[in-house]
């Protein structure tokens, strides 16, 4: 799947939950290039919130503003 399609789907979908953060955060750390993940970040970044529900032992992206599991 292309950015663009990637964008426009998000977009189009209007999702409450800030799924564009948790997705341009597992694209940055899987070491794509900026150009996939910064038009995801450029969507805001207003939520922190948690990857994986109910995990306790985390780490926390200021970037993503994302509680991570360790593990990752």
């Amino acid at each position: 799947m292309s950015g663009d399609l990637l964008l426009a789907t998000l977009k189009r979908l209007d999702y409450r939950y800030p799924y564009h953060q948790a997705i341009g955060f597992l694209l940055e750390r899987a070491g794509h290039e900026r150009s996939l993940f910064l038009p995801l970040r450029e969507m805001g970044v207003e939520f922190d919130f948690y990857l994986v529900h109910g995990e306790t032992r985390t780490r926390y992206d200021t970037t993503w503003r994302l509680h991570y599991p360790e593990i990752l």
